[in-house]
């Protein structure tokens, strides 16, 4: 019987616990060709997704879940090494932790995924440290008045529509966004129109066509495009509290120059292999390929990565290519309301009711069904 492939996974987000858990339902811990290490940060699973929620309303206790369970069954499948990958030496085929320790990998998968600003920008470390990222959160939103959202993505969109839920008319929550509807022009003009009429609807100020820039003096300034040949007008908002739900940059700090392109995202063929390296794998947000990245990519992305995995653990080439979907996203507009868009054959993006998303999702976004990837 030959020698188990040591196939190492940095990252133990959607991505990555997704791809354990696939291999983990195949395999048994003896037939099983492969020793799986996940390499993570922190101490538990964060589903990503209820992030925002939780800034408003702690539910840690439904998205947050330890490792301790992801090889209970299959303990001599793989292991779980807590730690922060600070590099990686392509030659000798090593991954470097900040603790001074070394792991040996004969495939590695990168995983890392985004690195966000607030209400993203969680800590890696500890599991208190994580909880009280999002409490000082709660507790900062709680005591502000005039919340002010710098960028209308989705992030935006749905922060802004989250506190205005909440908390009604007890605050004011101002979006700025630079384009002339919410989202980005990937996504229909209906979809786009949708989100801004929820918005509206739960009196957030929004401005389109805009830019803000946060002076920390507990102000913003508010560039504003003119109509025409207009010139742009400035005004000055208060704001007690300011978050910048701009646009994300792949979390690949640690990785080789050689590896990323000019924004940080590492390239790869469309095989998710390394452009120059077959026996490293990059799956999610930090690849190169052009898409926007969101979690749903994983039902099209994770099959390619296992099928290649086990070719090459096989002494096969890889030869199955990932093809980027038509873009879909969903979205919670409020605790009670959601908006969403899917493609569909021969028809094109339709967007999808309320009432049909946050009953495909239920109470908590899917999470739920999200921490049975790590044995909860």
């Amino acid at each position: 019987m030959s020698e188990k492939k040591e196939v190492v996974i940095i990252g133990g987000g959607i991505f990555g616990v997704n791809l354990i858990a696939k291999f983990s339902n195949a395999f048994s811990s003896t037939t099983a060709n492969m020793h799986i290490t996940l390499i993570e940060a922190r101490d538990d699973f964060v589903y990503s997704p209820l992030n925002v929620r939780n800034c408003i309303e702690d539910v840690s206790d439904v998205f947050i879940k330890p490792y301790d369970r992801l090889f209970l069954k299959k303990p001599l499948l793989g292991r779980v090494i807590c730690g922060l990958a600070v590099g990686v030496d392509q030659e000798r085929k090593i991954v470097l932790l900040q603790n001074g320790a070394e792991v040996k990998y004969d495939i590695l998968v990168l995983a890392t995924g985004t690195s966000f600003e607030d209400p993203n920008n969680l800590p890696r470390s500890n599991h208190s440290d994580v909880l009280g990222y999002f409490a000082e959160k709660r507790e900062l939103i709680e005591k502000s008045y005039n919340i002010l959202l710098i960028g209308g993505g989705a992030t935006g969109a749905e922060l802004a529509a989250e506190i205005a839920d909440r908390y009604r008319s007890k605050k004011k929550v101002t979006l700025i966004h630079s384009r002339e509807l919410p989202l980005t022009e990937v996504y229909s003009e209906t979809l786009r129109q949708k989100v801004l009429t929820y918005l509206l609807q739960s009196r957030v100020t929004v401005y389109l066509k805009a830019r803000g820039t946060d002076n920390k003096d507990g102000t913003v300034t508010m560039v504003k495009a003119g109509r025409g040949k207009e010139k742009p007008t400035t005004e000055v908002l208060k704001a007690d509290l300011v978050f910048h739900t701009m646009a994300h940059r792949p979390a690949t700090d640690g990785f080789p120059e050689s590896w990323k392109n000019d924004r940080g995202h590492v390239r790869v063929k469309d095989t998710l292999q390394l452009v120059d390296d077959d026996s490293i794998f990059a799956i999610g947000d930090l690849n190169d390929v052009k898409e926007v990245k969101t979690a749903g990519k994983l039902h099209y992305s994770l099959p390619v990565v296992y099928s290649n995995i086990l070719s090459l653990v096989n002494g096969k080439k890889p030869t199955k290519v990932y093809i980027p979907p038509a873009e879909s996203i969903t979205l919670t507009m409020g605790k009670y309301r959601a908006t969403g868009q899917v493609a569909l054959p021969l028809i094109g993006p339709v967007v999808m009711p309320s009432w049909l998303l946050t009953s495909l999702q239920g109470k908590h976004i899917n999470a739920e069904r999200a921490v049975g990837s790590v044995g909860y």
